[in-house]
């Protein structure tokens, strides 16, 4: 198969943006956390959640890293990098703090 055909896909990534999904279950871990933290139930399943999300997190950032080093657009890194590390921080604190 040809670099030209049309099935043909690109090595590179135009975008980050795509890598802030984590941020969805870091958001239900919150969620979870602020409405029914004093249940132990939803303590335990905030953990496990947030625990997908932060790995996810963590290779998301390393990506973005190298997206910038591939030269894509460094301001959408740094929102995707600000938004993962803020998210991931407040499920820290509040895992911590609960």
């Amino acid at each position: 198969m040809s670099d030209s055909s049309p099935l043909a896909r690109p090595e590179t990534k135009d975008s980050v943006r795509g890598d802030a999904w984590p941020v969805v279950p870091l958001a239900v871990a919150l969620l979870l956390l602020h409405t029914l933290g004093d249940r132990t139930w939803a303590y335990v399943t905030a953990a496990v959640v947030g625990g997908i999300g932060l790995p996810a997190s963590a290779i998301a950032l390393v990506e973005c890293v190298g997206a910038v080093r591939r030269g894509v657009a460094w301001t959408s890194a740094a929102w995707v990098v600000a938004v993962l590390t803020v998210a991931s921080c407040a499920v820290v604190h509040r895992l911590v703090v609960a």
